[in-house]
């Protein structure tokens, strides 16, 4: 196998969580009166943290109102988020194929990485993830690349041994910023179309076709 470690972004990579994630959106919007909530736009988000979500949702740009927005959205996410969330029909399966491999797998991620870790758990498959870098393990994240760059150094792998795989334009920038082999997969809201603007070595429209380059 020419990789040695498999690196995955969370939402709309391995799983869907559109459901939850829209009502935390508009619970946040009815709790602060915000006007013009839209589902379609807020679906567009998923991969950007909060920080930058809300900002592009809203038009608010006060770093004090954002947190509050944030930490609103994040409460209700506490509710609802863990038990609403599903994982793509493939994404068993391919864990379960990588790890018969011997080739080791985390998740990079702007969603919490304590919530993907009980995400996991509820769904009776956190065996087959290794290691999780979430919103909270870093300082600066997707597009840039610290995240990648801390899994690499966690599993002592070279950059030519790792593959990231992810759904946006954002996780195909990060890999290109690391200079780490990526595929896109058209599960999210980003087109193959949009993933051919960026370095890529493959892009597919489902989970299991990542096989093919690893």
């Amino acid at each position: 196998m020419k990789y040695k470690l498999c690196l995955f972004d969370f939402d709309y990579t391995l799983a869907d969580a559109t459901n939850p994630i829209v009502e935390c959106f508009r619970h946040t919007f009815k709790e602060k009166n915000i006007e013009g909530f839209d589902r379609e736009k807020a679906i567009k988000t998923i991969g950007m943290t909060l920080d930058d979500a809300f900002p592009a949702l809203t038009g608010i740009k006060d770093e004090e109102k954002i947190k509050e927005l944030v930490k609103i959205y994040r409460a209700k996410s506490d509710e609802i988020t863990i038990e609403n969330t599903v994982l793509f029909d493939d994404t068993i399966e391919t864990l379960k194929y990588l790890r018969n491999k011997e080739i080791r797998i985390g998740i990079v991620s702007s969603r919490m990485g304590d919530r993907i870790d009980k995400i996991l758990t509820h769904l009776n498959c956190r065996e087959y993830v290794d290691y999780i870098i979430g919103y909270e393990h870093v300082s600066s994240h997707k597009p840039n690349p610290e995240g990648l760059i801390k899994s690499l150094e966690y599993f002592k792998c070279k950059k030519d041994e790792v593959l990231y795989v992810g759904d946006s334009h954002i996780d195909a920038k990060a890999a290109e910023n690391g200079e780490i082999d990526f595929v896109g997969v058209t599960t999210g809201t980003t087109t193959q179309e949009d993933f051919e603007k960026y370095n890529n070595i493959k892009i597919v429209n489902n989970l299991w076709s990542i096989l093919e380059v690893v």
